[in-house]
C-alpha cells in the first residue's frame, strides 16, 4: 500500500511539472447598468447596457425585443443587433425554475465572444448588479 501511495504521488509531481503554460486571454467582459423596460402588452422590451471589455471605454447599446412565436416580448428571442463593435443576439429559456434571458454578445473585430445571462427575477426587480462574463474565442 504504500509503494502505491509513493508511486501515486511520483506520477502526480511529474504531471505538474510537466503541464503545458496557460495561454493568456482577454480580461472578462463586464455587462454594466442593465435594465429592460416592457410596454403594457408585454409586445416590445428595450434592454439598455454596456459592454465594458475593460480594454477601451464602454460601448452603449439599446437592444429591442419583439413578441414573436406566440411568446410576449419578455419571453421571446432577438437580434441581431449591431451595437459599435458587438453583434448581439438573446433568446429566452423557461426550462428551469425562473426563466432566464442569455445574449450573446460577439466582438465582430476581434472574433471573441461571451455569453451573459439573466434571469426573470433579478431583471425584472431592476436590481441587477453589474458582473463580468468568461470571454472566449470561437472554434470554427
Amino acid at each position: 500500500m504504500q509503494i502505491s501511495k509513493t508511486l501515486f504521488a511520483a506520477a502526480v509531481a511529474a504531471t505538474a511539472s510537466s503541464a503545458a503554460p496557460l495561454e493568456a486571454r482577454d480580461a472578462d467582459w463586464i455587462i454594466r447598468g442593465v435594465s429592460r423596460a416592457c410596454d403594457g402588452q408585454d409586445s416590445s422590451c428595450t434592454w439598455t447596457f454596456s459592454v465594458d471589455n475593460q480594454l477601451s471605454a464602454p460601448t452603449a447599446c439599446t437592444y429591442v425585443v419583439k413578441a414573436s412565436g406566440g411568446q410576449p416580448a419578455s419571453r421571446s428571442s432577438g437580434g441581431p443587433v449591431t451595437c459599435g463593435n458587438y453583434r448581439v443576439t438573446s433568446g429566452w429559456s423557461g426550462q428551469f425554475v425562473v426563466g432566464f434571458t442569455t445574449f450573446a454578445v460577439f466582438d465582430t473585430t476581434k472574433n471573441l465572444i461571451a455569453y451573459p445571462a439573466y434571469n426573470d427575477d433579478e431583471i425584472a426587480a431592476g436590481n441587477v448588479a453589474d458582473k463580468p462574463f468568461h470571454v472566449e474565442a470561437p472554434k470554427y
